[in-house]
């Protein structure tokens, strides 16, 4: 009867070759759901980036709009071609700049709707767009967009992140 030591070397070289191909198989296999994961981290941080380079250029084109009206006029009142002082009680920002930003956002691949106007509270929002329209030389355009991580439940505190871009231009420029 022959044992493993009574065996040629080369036998038992190829008895060892086996177990490290399995070895690598399984370190193969251990490793790719971490890499896969990476990757979706990596995807979904880029679409991040992306909104806020969006929401950028939403607040530089709705404080582009805005600056258009002449010093001194605010959200309810200016003068053509800017905006429409006729126009009865209509707020002019409501009215020519959330339209034109949300129109960016929406053309950027977003959702436009869901745009918030210098705070997600719209009382906030209301007494923070009178100060900054009472401002004579400045407009000031902040756009912030709720963007939902695709967490699921694994951790329902930080499911939504509220991504946030400003624009600050002089008037009449």
């Amino acid at each position: 009867m022959r044992t493993l030591a009574n065996r040629p070397h080369r036998y038992r070289r190829k008895i060892i070759q086996k177990s490290e191909q399995g070895q690598s198989l399984l370190e193969f296999a251990l490793i790719v759901p971490v890499l896969f994961i990476m990757l979706l981290g990596v995807t979904v941080i880029a679409q991040g980036f992306n909104l806020q380079m969006t929401l950028y250029g939403a607040a530089y084109e709705g404080a582009r709009i805005w600056a258009k009206n002449p010093a001194g006029g605010d959200a309810n009142h200016c003068t053509p071609p800017a905006c429409d002082p006729d126009e009865g009680t209509a707020i002019n920002f409501e009215k020519y700049v959330i339209p034109v930003v949300r129109q960016y956002i929406s053309t950027n691949g977003f959702d436009g709707a869901k745009a918030h106007f210098f705070s997600m509270d719209s009382q906030k929002y209301l007494t923070t767009l009178r100060f900054v329209s009472d401002q004579k030389h400045l407009v000031q355009v902040t756009v912030l967009y709720p963007y939902e991580l695709p967490l699921g439940s694994f951790a329902v505190n930080f499911q939504e992140v509220v991504i946030t871009a400003s624009c600050t231009l002089k008037r009449g420029s």
